[in-house]
Order: C-alpha cells, then sequence, then structure tokens
C-alpha cells in the first residue's frame, strides 16, 4: 500500500476509535502514502498532536447520546433518529467536496457511516455488528442487525479489530447471528496505539485512573475521580483525556498528578508502571490492556449498553474485574493483583496484513 491518497474519517466520541485508528494511520504514512484525516473536536485535536504533518478537515460529526436508564434505552436512541439522518446527509456532502478537492484512492471510515463513495474504495472500521440492547429489549436487536446490513451495502470490506473464531474480545457484538459471516467482513486482528517497552519499567505507581468517553458521564466520572482520589493511598495518576485542553496539575504536595492528556508513549509507559489501572471498559483501551498484558477495573459508561455487556462479559471470561460507576471507591480499591491479560492467541497490530488488503482494494 504505497504512493496513495487515503481519505481517512474518525468518529468523534471519546477518544477510542481515534486511538484504535493511530496505529493503521502511521502504518501508512510510513508506507509513503498521504492521509487526509477528517474528525472533529477531542479526536481532531489528538489526531493533530500525534501526525503533525497531515492534512486535516474539520467536519462535525452528530454524538449520540445515551441514558443511564436501561428501560429508556430504545426511547432515547428513536428519538434521535431525525438527528442522526440530518448528520448523514451532512457528511454526505461534506464528502462530495472532499473527494473533489483530493481526489482520493481510498476511503477509511471509523464509524462516520457518510464518508463512503460509489467510484472509490471505501473500508468501514467497526467492531460492533450488533447491537447490545438491555434485558427486555433483546428481541430489538435484530433491527440494528438489519440497520447494519443496510449500512454495509456502501462498503466495499468491513474491518472487524479482532480475531476470527475464539478466543476474541468482542463477544456478541461481532461474532453472533447472521451479520457475522457477511461476506465483506473482514477480521484483522486487535489495533492498539501503544506498544510495551523492550524492558518492564519499576511499578512506581500505585494507581492510574484513566478517564474517557462521551459527555455528559465522562465529566460525571472524572468529578467521583477527582474526589476520592484524596482518600486514596499512595501515588496517583490521573489522565482526563482532553487534548485539547491545557489542565496538568498536581494535588497533595505532588502525590497526585492530573494529566489533561497523555500522548501514546507516555500513556504506555505510565500504564506498565502502574501497579493498579482504572479505566472505562471501552473497546479501544481493553485493546490496549491486552497489548500490555495488564489488568484493570472496568468502570462502564452508564446507560453504553456496549461497555456495560463488555464489562460483563471479560469478568465472566476471568479477563478484568469491573464494577459499576456508581459504586467505584478508590480509597477501598480491590483489584486481583496476580491477574494478567494473557494474549490468548489473539493479534496485534496485523498492519501487513491489513495493508495487503487495502492494496488489493484499490487494484
Amino acid at each position: 500500500m504505497q504512493n496513495r491518497t487515503i481519505l481517512y474519517a474518525v468518529i468523534n466520541w471519546g477518544l477510542g476509535h481515534v486511538t484504535r485508528s493511530a496505529p493503521l494511520i502511521r502504518h501508512l504514512l510510513g508506507s509513503g502514502n498521504r492521509v487526509v484525516l477528517v474528525s472533529h473536536g477531542k479526536a481532531l485535536a489528538f489526531l493533530r498532536k500525534e501526525f503533525p504533518g497531515c492534512t486535516f478537515r474539520d467536519v462535525r460529526d452528530r454524538k449520540i447520546d445515551y441514558t443511564r436508564f436501561p428501560f429508556m434505552f430504545v426511547f432515547k436512541i428513536v428519538s434521535q433518529l431525525p438527528k442522526m439522518c440530518f448528520g448523514w446527509g451532512y457528511e454526505r456532502k461534506k464528502m462530495r467536496e472532499l473527494e473533489r478537492e483530493f481526489r482520493p484512492d481510498l476511503i477509511i471510515s471509523e464509524m462516520r457511516l457518510g464518508f463512503w463513495s460509489k467510484r472509490i474504495p471505501s473500508v468501514l472500521i467497526t467492531h460492533q455488528l450488533r447491537f447490545h440492547l438491555p434485558p427486555g429489549l433483546r428481541w430489538a436487536e435484530i433491527f440494528g442487525e438489519w440497520f447494519n446490513f443496510l449500512v454495509f451495502r456502501k462498503y466495499d470490506n468491513i474491518f472487524v479489530p479482532d480475531t476470527e473464531g475464539k478466543p476474541n474480545l468482542s463477544g456478541d457484538l461481532s461474532h453472533k447471528g447472521r451479520i457475522a459471516r457477511h461476506p465483506k467482513v473482514r477480521y484483522v486482528g486487535c489495533l492498539s496505539s501503544i506498544v510495551p517497552a523492550e524492558d518492564t519499567p519499576e511499578k512506581d505507581i500505585d494507581l492510574l485512573v484513566s478517564i474517557s468517553g462521551p459527555e455528559p458521564q465522562r465529566s460525571r466520572f472524572e468529578a467521583k475521580v477527582m474526589e476520592q482520589v484524596k482518600e486514596a493511598k499512595g501515588r496517583i495518576v490521573v489522565a482526563l483525556g482532553e487534548p485539547e485542553f491545557g489542565k496538568d496539575r498536581t494535588l497533595e504536595a505532588g502525590r497526585v498528578r492530573i494529566y489533561s492528556h497523555l500522548d501514546r508513549n507516555t500513556m504506555a509507559d505510565v500504564m506498565q508502571r502502574a501497579k493498579y489501572i482504572v479505566c472505562r471498559s471501552g473497546y479501544s483501551t481493553v485493546m490496549e490492556l491486552l497489548a500490555l498484558q495488564r489488568s484493570a477495573l472496568l468502570v462502564p459508561t452508564p446507560g453504553q449498553t456496549e461497555q456495560e455487556y463488555l464489562a460483563g462479559y471479560y469478568q465472566r471470561e476471568g479477563l478484568f474485574d469491573s464494577c459499576s460507576q456508581d459504586a467505584l471507591d478508590l480509597k477501598h480499591l480491590e483489584i486481583n493483583p496476580v491477574r494478567q491479560v494473557a494474549r490468548r492467541n489473539i493479534p496485534v497490530n496485523r498492519l501487513n496484513d491489513i495493508g495487503a488488503l487495502l492494496d488489493k482494494l484499490c487494484k
């Protein structure tokens, strides 16, 4: 995959989608391709810091708001359908403008469903072939599968960042139902923007708390953590996941360090130095933990059924501990210190294979 112009669009939904795109973007740039990065908000700020030499376009996307009350889930989603449709229409308009401006050879969409073309090979990256609904609403999951069947018609390939068969990391989200056998689906292995150091660093950080995810729950999680870290023991690092803000500071005479954002190399270093890690159960975060073979306490975003499913799935599989956001207590934190995440034959950053698939599409 060389000397191509690639339009890479990333959804602004926390930082998970953009961090898992980072290794693929870096690989494409290293192969001599021109990559035009399209995103918005925090995701765009992250991309500008990680890839300052790229061309950027700021195209807003429509965020989906989740409710923390399971019985309101379907109503909340249905009520936002007009907003979603308007957002996809806006993305289609911008896509046509960018197509005329850059004449790309390939389009890669990280969950930006308006970014595809009838004339240019297009790839969608997603780990959620099925939408996981709360108990009592599972009967409606088939409608989400039908929706994805319609979406997949617009793309040449669907890249799932997981392994085919078992063991796997996404569970029913990518391996259940007829859609998991869709002819366009390609399981490309996990993607992680951070890699372990050759020499394991000393564990000199007692606790790392990584705060991420969509608002307003991201800010609520931050407020709860900031209230509790003063009473928690040991040396603590808090990463706020806000690359566009400069909020770095210290508390308790330097015992607690708070960073607005940690670049990928620094985050990898801190994650390996921490004795305990507390973070969201977002899929991209889990792939990073897998790459570093680290354990963690997962705190799913309330009302985000995907994260709640994954936290329960990993708990049952014996990979991670989990608790609800309301139940989080850093002062009396208990994480299984001997539980380490083995690779379990799940490949990470199989970038040459992905490049070969993309090259085949462009020929």
